[in-house]
């Protein structure tokens, strides 16, 4: 059963490590998304631990064939450390919350050292495979003290996460995180299966009855493996619905504009291709890179405002006029109306620059009095898509012509 779970656990806990991570800058300003990163990873390493092939690789490689125990239960112990931090940043005022995880890593690193100090001095007697460990061990008082204690720990701390979860869940009035805590106490409560069966071991062990059976060993793994199942995806849907998916929305908003502005930007760049920052790879680029979508986006608004300052010496007051004069009687006003002017002397700028000729009456552009409502990089892209949208207008009703 063990062997079976475990691949499925870990690939969740590793899917859900690497699309939190992305993108890493995220971490340094929130630290709940830190811990929980740290989470999702090392509960990666718990279940990898477990396999026996990297069980087996552990043994050979340090010498010690039950270093694969004292490595999954410390991993186990500093996740569910992580776990309690992440609740207290989500459910915790920040300085309450500051306190509690200060406590938290205090009684995370004390259980963490108790368990090597007692794993220390336990005398292990040839390879043996996780799954078995605890059969051929249990009969050891060191080890009845060390698991004792791990199971302990375990069991306090989703005992914890189960009370916080199930009562924050009413409280906050966000409904994401709402959901996503209850997921993660039903898989808290869950996980007491797998405790009460290590327990039990202990104390048939202690007192001489007879050993649990096989199907007790199948229920603790599917008590834990399935509750952790349940816990990775509680913490993980509130982080998709408030991380995540905004994300994704934000390069996919960024993806869309960068094409849209693209008639216009390849208009000014085939007349001023100094502007782009990267000539080789702008030239021909409709499409952003999949990394770093709003940076190029930002980056393309820059050099078609370089372009239309570089056109500013082409600019003609008849262009203007008779530009305002049209848009004003199809009932253009406001934004929108500077933003159809200044389109049509950009292309009055563009075929005047080819034509090298210079204007008979000198003036400026439309939108110039409306930069000053341009107070961040995106305003300025929200104001170069109404250009653009004209612009393409205008294109596509010469070409009709």
């Amino acid at each position: 059963m063990q062997q079976f779970l475990h691949p499925v656990c870990l690939t969740l806990a590793v899917t859900g490590f690497l699309i939190l991570l992305c993108p890493p800058r995220h971490l340094g300003r929130d630290r709940a998304l830190t811990a929980l990163v740290g989470m999702y990873g090392l509960s990666g390493f718990s279940f990898l631990v477990s396999l026996d092939p990297v069980w087996a690789f552990l043994g050979r490689t340090t010498g010690n064939p039950a270093i694969g125990i004292l490595a999954s239960f410390g991993i186990v112990t500093a996740l569910e450390t992580l776990e309690l931090i992440v609740l207290a940043h989500w459910v915790l005022p920040p300085e309450k919350a500051r306190r509690t995880v200060r406590l938290c890593l205090a009684a995370g690193a004390a259980v963490i050292a108790a368990l090597a100090t007692l794993f220390l001095l336990l005398p292990v007697t040839g390879a043996v495979s996780p799954q078995a460990f605890t059969a051929k061990y249990i009969h050891s008082g060191i080890y009845q003290a060390f698991l004792t204690l791990y199971i302990g720990a375990y069991a306090i701390g989703e005992g914890i996460a189960a009370v916080v979860c199930w009562r924050r869940a009413g409280g906050t009035g966000e409904p994401w995180i709402a959901r996503g805590l209850r997921v993660v106490g039903a898989g808290a409560l869950l996980t007491f299966g797998y405790s009460a069966v290590r327990l039990v071991d202990v104390a048939t062990a202690v007192f001489g009855l007879p050993h649990a059976s096989a199907q007790a060993e199948n229920f603790a793994w599917l008590c834990a493996d399935g509750g952790t199942t349940l816990q990775l995806t509680g913490f993980f849907i509130p982080t998709l619905a408030v991380h995540a998916v905004p994300r994704a929305r934000a390069w996919a908003s960024a993806y869309r504009n960068y094409q849209r502005l693209a008639p216009l930007w390849h208009r000014v760049h085939d007349a001023l291709p100094t502007i782009a920052l990267q000539t080789s790879r702008h030239a021909s680029a409709d499409r952003p890179p999949v990394w770093g979508a709003t940076w190029h986006l930002y980056r393309r608004t820059v050099e078609i405002r370089d372009g239309q300052w570089a056109l500013r010496h082409h600019l003609d007051a008849s262009v203007r006029h008779a530009a305002e004069t049209r848009h004003t009687s199809a009932g253009l006003q406001g934004a929108e109306l500077a933003a159809a002017v200044t389109a049509d002397q950009l292309r009055g700028a563009l075929t005047a620059y080819h034509r090298n000729e210079s204007p008979k009456a000198p003036t400026a552009y439309a939108d110039a009095g409306d930069r000053d409502e341009v107070r961040t990089p995106d305003d300025d892209v929200r104001a170069l898509l109404r250009i653009a949208a004209h612009f393409a207008t205008a294109a596509a009703h010469e070409d009709a012509t």
